[in-house]
């Protein structure tokens, strides 16, 4: 009876080490995937996202979110490459049209960046210098040869109000959106930070740790508010930055092409059959429906008193320990 208790008793240690290691296994498995999130109210708003090691990120994004991070992490960076980093809807466009220009010496429009989040590496490996990409996930996402010091890194962001009428809007004209309902649940959805790519905050939180943390020389923060204000200034700067010379005369047709209102009735008159194509899958829009206004201040338009009121407090709560700065008029 001894022996065959101590026999029975292994077994159960070896049954329960395994059990336990199998458990531990599915655990490590369920952290490296990613998994859906889906968000509604009894107001039938809803939002659908991706969540993967703690972050959201848009359906977009291929796969299980960890693979396709891998490659962009392995990725072969060229010294001109150029990256366009922002939360939604923050001027991502309007830099990238910029950078182009002043990268290849032309002003003309060359149509929309190729985004890391959502085209295949071995696509993106194959195009032709000088590359620009955008993506709208934070700096510890780009390859890591970015984050050695190769290739130029711009980061725009832009004041959380109109950041968010702007993202809403864009999302109405899309034929397949992650988001629909109102404008008010967009709202409340956007300030509890169940939106694309997560947090408005967090995400220029984790922009401000890079800032603080990186020693790289690779990396300029642009402002678009700023960049409204006085954009000659900072296409100069931006030129410096990228290492590029070139006459002031040029600089200021650039600049010239690249105001608000130039660009928009450009980007209609000279858009590229491959932009159509593009257009036509995202939206039922004539044009790319990413230029809106471009006002600074429009979401005094959408925003209610009430709204303006809770969203402040918020503001003020998050940014008590920022050192950011933003200009909402």
């Amino acid at each position: 009876m001894r022996i065959f208790s101590s026999f029975k008793a292994e077994v159960l240690k070896t049954f329960y080490r395994k059990a336990v290691v199998i458990t531990l296994l599915e655990q490590s498995k369920a952290l490296t995937m990613c998994e859906w999130i889906e968000e509604s109210d009894s107001e039938g708003n809803y939002i659908r996202t991706k969540k993967y090691e703690g972050k959201l990120y848009v359906s977009l994004i291929p796969g299980n979110i960890k693979d396709h991070l891998e490659k962009i992490d392995s990725m072969e960076v060229r010294e001109d490459d150029t990256f366009i980093l922002s939360y939604p809807k923050s001027g991502t466009h309007w830099v990238f049209t910029i950078a182009s220009m002043l990268r290849t010496g032309k002003s003309t429009y060359i149509g929309s960046p190729q985004f890391l989040d959502y085209n295949d590496v071995e696509v993106l490996d194959k195009l032709p210098s000088p590359r620009l990409f955008a993506s709208h996930m934070t700096f510890d996402r780009l390859p890591r040869q970015v984050r050695e010091g190769k290739g130029k890194v711009f980061v725009v962001s832009r004041n959380p109000k109109d950041v968010a009428v702007s993202l809403y809007t864009f999302l109405l004209k899309l034929n397949q959106a992650d988001f629909s309902g109102s404008w008010e649940g967009f709202l409340r959805f956007y300030m509890e930070g169940k939106m694309l790519y997560g947090s408005w905050f967090q995400t220029l939180f984790d922009w401000e740790e890079t800032e603080a943390t990186y020693k790289g020389d690779n990396v300029m923060y642009l402002v678009y508010e700023d960049m409204k204000q006085d954009l000659l200034s900072n296409v100069n700067k931006m030129a410096s930055f990228l290492g590029v010379t070139y006459d002031q005369s040029f600089l200021e047709e650039v600049t010239d092409r690249c105001t608000f209102k130039t660009m928009v009735k450009t980007i209609i008159d000279e858009i590229k059959p491959q932009d159509q194509e593009f257009i036509h899958r995202m939206s039922d829009e004539k044009k790319l429906p990413i230029y809106r206004k471009g006002e600074v201040g429009d979401w005094k338009n959408h925003f209610t008193v009430a709204q303006n009121e809770v969203f402040d407090k918020l503001y003020q709560e998050k940014m008590r320990n920022s050192k950011c700065k933003f200009r909402f008029e």
